[in-house]
C-alpha cells in the first residue's frame, strides 16, 4: 500500500545536472566535487537523469549508478536536499526497474516522462503506464514529466493529472517543460488544484511565478538570476523581475543560436570554469572555435557580469 504524504510538495528551485563523461563517453563522476559546490550555492535540489542529464543515452546500471551517487551526495550538502530522479526510458520494464531502484535508494521524488518511440495513443493510456511506474516505488511521490517537443507525445496533461488522481495514489504533480503556458494554467486547476506543478522552460520563469508556480527546474547557470528574480517579484520590482527575466531570454536565444542541449550548456558550463567533459552520441560537443564566440557573446549580454 502507497504510503506518500498527501501534502507533500518540492520546494525549489532545481537544477538539472549535467552528466560528466570522459573524452570517449564514459561516467566521470571525479568531476562532480566542484560541480555539486556551485550547484549548493544556488539551488534546493536536483533533477538528474532528464534531457540535460542525458538519461536517455545512459544504461539502466548508469542511471543506477547516477542515482545512487546523488542520494548520497545530497546528504553532504547545506542546501541541495532534494533529489528527484527521473526513469523514464523507451520501454516499461526497464522503467519500472529503475523506478524500484530510486526508491530503495532513497530518492526524495521520481518523475517520469512518456515513451516517445512506441507512443501512448491517449491519456488513458498513458495513466496506465505510469499507474505501473509510480506502484514500483510505493513509498516514493511521483511526477509526470512532459516535455512533448522532446517525446513527440502531445497529450492533454491537466487530463492526465484529472484521470490520474484516483488511480495513481503516489502522484503528486507534474514537471512541465512544454512551451504552451496555457497548458501549465490548466494543470494547476487540475483536480480541484491538488497537484504541484513544476516549470522546467528557462524563458518562462517570470510567467510562471504570476500563475503561482515558484519551483523552476532550470539550468545550472540560472540559480542565481532566478533567486534575483524572485526577490524582486516577491517585493513587487517588477522592473527588476522584468530584466531578470529578458536575460533569461537573451541566454535561451544564445542557446537556440548553438543548436541547445547538453552540449552547449557544457559549453556554458565551461565559461564559468567547470569542465564537465563531452557528451555522448549522437549529440556533438562545441568546437574550439564555438567555445570562444560563445564566451564571447555571454560577454556581450551582460550575462558573465553577473
Amino acid at each position: 500500500m502507497a504510503s506518500v504524504d498527501p501534502n507533500f510538495r518540492i520546494s525549489g528551485p532545481l537544477c538539472p545536472p549535467l552528466t560528466p563523461f570522459t573524452p570517449d563517453g564514459e561516467l566521470n563522476l571525479s568531476a562532480m566535487p566542484p560541480y555539486v559546490s556551485y550547484l549548493d550555492t544556488h539551488f534546493d535540489g536536483a533533477f538528474i537523469l532528464g534531457t540535460m542529464g542525458e538519461g536517455l543515452s545512459l544504461t539502466v546500471a548508469e542511471r543506477k549508478q547516477i542515482a545512487e551517487h546523488w542520494v548520497q551526495t545530497i546528504q553532504h550538502t547545506s542546501r541541495l536536499k532534494t533529489v528527484i530522479v527521473h526513469v523514464g526510458t523507451g520501454n516499461l520494464k526497464d522503467t519500472v526497474e529503475l523506478a524500484g531502484h530510486a526508491g530503495k535508494v532513497g530518492a526524495t521524488a521520481i518523475a517520469c516522462m512518456a515513451p516517445n518511440f512506441y507512443k501512448p495513443p491517449n491519456e488513458e493510456v498513458l495513466v496506465k503506464y505510469m499507474k505501473q511506474v509510480a506502484a514500483a516505488a510505493p513509498n516514493t511521490p511521483f511526477y509526470y514529466y512532459d516535455i512533448n517537443f522532446m517525446t513527440g507525445v502531445y497529450l492533454n496533461t491537466s487530463k492526465f493529472l484529472e484521470l490520474a488522481a484516483s488511480e495513481i495514489p503516489t502522484l503528486r504533480g507534474a514537471k512541465i517543460s512544454s512551451r504552451e503556458l496555457p497548458a501549465v494554467t490548466d494543470c494547476t486547476v487540475a483536480a480541484g488544484g491538488r497537484f504541484q506543478v513544476l516549470i522546467g522552460t528557462d524563458e518562462q520563469l517570470l510567467s510562471a511565478l504570476s500563475m503561482g508556480v515558484d519551483v523552476p527546474v532550470c539550468n545550472s547557470f540560472l540559480g542565481g538570476l532566478f533567486s534575483r528574480l524572485k526577490a524582486a517579484f516577491d517585493a513587487n520590482d517588477m522592473d527588476t523581475a522584468r530584466k531578470e527575466h529578458l536575460l533569461a531570454r537573451k541566454l535561451v536565444l544564445e542557446r537556440s543560436s548553438y543548436g541547445g542541449g547538453p552540449a552547449l550548456v557544457k559549453g556554458i558550463m565551461r565559461c564559468l570554469g567547470f569542465d564537465l567533459g563531452s557528451v555522448r552520441l549522437p549529440l556533438v560537443n562545441l568546437t574550439a572555435d564555438q567555445e570562444k564566440q560563445l564566451r564571447q557573446d555571454l560577454i556581450n549580454i551582460g550575462f558573465m557580469d553577473q
